[in-house]
């Protein structure tokens, strides 16, 4: 089978051209790969009957979508106790349907599953596994899931109906109020936090997934291919295999998209698809002109907030472009993050982590960053320095030995060691845990301006130590001493403010 990643990017590509002339293009670009050329095809002949890309629901590949397999109910149909008022949406797992469970007179949304969920026992056993996860998520801003039952060859997941609008309703009508706004992406967040702290993923947060609840608060809704993280005790039975593609393209993550291992921070990205659309009113990788557009989450840069909506909060821009980091690294590493980070905006405070992103643009994976690339040469220079200004220090010693010399000489190696120590791992902070980097570059700014000038001090103990006999190398020392000390109080912050827009 072709990669993923050659199926979308040929599928994106032919998708820019007229339909006239995606079969020459395809003739050429598959080098006469028909398997290739045959599964682009296939999802153009999908995205063409579905009519709009970024809301339709990606194939499962274990065929849980096949439209063969669904069953349309008409109003009054009874399953077991459920009866049907009305269809009230259609998902990739199934469709949905307003129902009255008869036995305790309560209205229910209840999603009927396609019969491969009843003929595959380790199917609706995975299934039932992540039913079971989902069901047991108690939160005000997560719609409750009260079963899942196998009904006349039906798998039905039913859950809490809400007869509030969704946010896509909300969205539609154009940006949300500030305050709004930031309310309900916290409230989100922190549901959001609530299933990952269970080890729920949800894999399909969209604007169609949250509904207001009688009080007007957000709910998530739609666990429907909800899976279990990684770590988590039931993680090994999930509903679907690495390289499966569920959820709606419009709203994946980048790792999603692929196929690949999803965790947590699958759906934060997914939040920040939505935080950007009620902030703007628009998808942040949608096509300029109104035709159905692709995400393209690896081939553009949405556009800044301030560009679309000039007078948003200070912040509000850095919250979401951390959630969009296309570098699951790079991303807000916890949904609790974000819902603060949201809070703070919204208290007129601006987290250092935020002040670390700033209103830039996202930048491409190959967009180099000056200003970084020179704080870290900074590191690497001063690291050199110190390992060098302990030879002619050590050397004084050696020539002088006394006890004043040895004094200065342990200051020196002590002050460098824990000075070189904290840059050491600020730089493999910054290239390895960049998340964290934020937080490192806080706890230890104090910690290492005061070793610099510690370390400039004993340096200039040792020049006048050695000023009467050794006059020219006390002189060079004394000049490194008082130009690591100016460093230390003004070049160092300058460099930090540039690259991380403190």
């Amino acid at each position: 089978m072709p990669e993923w990643s050659r199926v979308t990017d040929l599928f994106h590509a032919a998708l820019e051209r007229g339909p006239c002339e995606r079969a020459a293009f395809l003739d050429g670009a598959c080098g006469g790969d028909e398997a290739l050329r045959a599964e682009v095809m296939s999802l153009l002949a999908a995205h063409e009957g579905a009519g709009g890309f970024l809301d339709t629901p990606a194939p499962v590949a274990e065929g849980l979508t096949d439209p063969e397999e669904r069953t349309i109910f008409e109003p009054g149909r009874r399953l077991g106790p459920y009866e049907v008022v009305r269809e009230i949406g259609r998902g990739g797992m199934g469709i949905v349907y307003l129902a009255t469970d008869t036995r305790l007179g309560r209205r229910v949304a209840m999603k009927v599953l396609g019969p491969a969920c009843v003929g595959d026992a380790r199917r609706r056993e995975r299934l039932r596994q992540e039913a079971r996860a989902a069901a047991a998520l108690s939160h005000p801003g997560i719609a409750t899931v009260y079963s899942l039952d196998e009904i006349e060859g039906h798998v039905c997941l039913v859950s809490e109906y809400l007869e509030g609008e969704t946010l896509r309703d909300e969205i539609e009508r154009g940006p949300l109020p500030v305050p709004r706004l930031l309310e309900t992406g916290a409230q989100l967040a922190r549901a959001l936090a609530a299933a990952h702290a269970a080890g729920v993923v949800h894999r399909d947060l969209k604007p169609e997934n949250v509904r207001r609840d009688e009080s007007g608060r957000p709910r998530i809704v739609d666990f429907g291919i909800a899976r279990l993280a990684p770590g988590h005790p039931g993680a090994g039975h999930r509903l679907t295999r690495v390289g499966t593609i569920v959820g709606t393209p419009g709203y994946m993550s980048p790792e999603q998209r692929e196929g690949l291992e999803v965790d947590a921070r699958s759906d934060i990205y997914s939040l920040g698809i939505l935080l950007y659309e009620m902030a703007t009113g628009r998808h942040p990788f949608e096509a300029p002109a109104l035709e159905p557009a692709v995400p393209r989450a690896f081939a553009s840069t949405p556009p800044r907030l301030s560009d679309l909506r000039p007078g948003l909060p200070p912040g509000l821009e850095a919250v979401i472009r951390r959630c969009l980091m296309r570098e699951v690294e790079a991303r807000s590493q916890s949904a609790l993050e974000v819902a603060e980070d949201l809070e703070a905006v919204k208290a007129g405070h601006l987290p250092l982590r935020l002040r670390l992103v700033g209103d830039r643009p996202l930048p491409t994976l190959e967009e180099p960053e000056p200003a970084r690339l020179w704080w870290r040469w900074h590191q690497v220079a001063t690291l050199a320095v110190e390992a060098a200004m302990i030879v002619p220090v050590a050397r004084l010693h050696a020539l002088e030995g006394t006890d004043a010399t040895l004094a200065v000489l342990l200051a020196t190696i002590v002050t460098a060691v824990l000075n070189g120590t904290i840059r050491v791992h600020l730089l493999f902070t910054s290239a390895f845990n960049r998340s964290a980097l934020a937080a490192q570059l806080e706890r230890t700014r104090s910690t290492l301006q005061a070793s610099s000038l510690a370390f400039a001090a004993s340096l200039f103990a040792a020049s006048l130590a050695g000023a009467r006999r050794y006059t020219v190398a006390a002189g060079i020392m004394a000049a490194v001493a008082i130009g690591w000390a100016v460093v230390s109080l003004l070049v160092e912050p300058s460099t930090r403010r540039a690259a991380f827009r403190e």
